[in-house]
């Protein structure tokens, strides 16, 4: 009996995994025309789009779409939770604040941190020269 050669059996493990992924498409695809053949029929073009609602809060803006009630009615349709939108009052909040001093001014224990937020590799061996280089550059 002869052994075959490695590219032979390169060649059959190649289409034998070719084959596993179109077997893997064709499920797919199948599964999703059978979940959009078992919707029910619906007057209205999949591509019309109901009137939105759009509420502002500050800077963040919500988006309420409106969905047809036969969607509503799918058996395959999960149930969403609903979302309630909250508005604040309140100002929003100052995170970080700019530097009080100049760069040129401030001390190398009040540049390392600066220099650690921008991301300035060896900042922790820097001079207070190369800091103050590397920082408005």
């Amino acid at each position: 009996m002869k052994t075959p050669s490695i590219f032979a059996i390169a060649i059959e493990a190649l289409v034998t995994v070719s084959l596993i992924a179109l077997l893997g498409l064709l499920t797919a695809l199948i599964y999703a025309l059978l979940s959009f053949l078992s919707a029910e029929p619906t007057t209205q073009s999949l591509l019309s789009q109901t009137p939105t609602d759009v509420t502002t809060a500050k800077t963040f803006t919500v988006t309420v779409t409106l969905l047809p009630a036969t969607t509503l009615a799918l058996s395959s349709a999960k149930s969403a939770p609903k979302l309630e939108v909250w508005e604040q009052d309140q100002k929003p909040e100052i995170i970080a604040e700019t530097a009080t001093k100049p760069i040129s001014k401030m001390t190398v224990q009040e540049l390392r941190p600066l220099a650690r937020e921008r991301k300035i590799p060896n900042w922790r061996t820097l001079k207070k020269k190369e800091l103050i280089y590397h920082l408005n550059v």
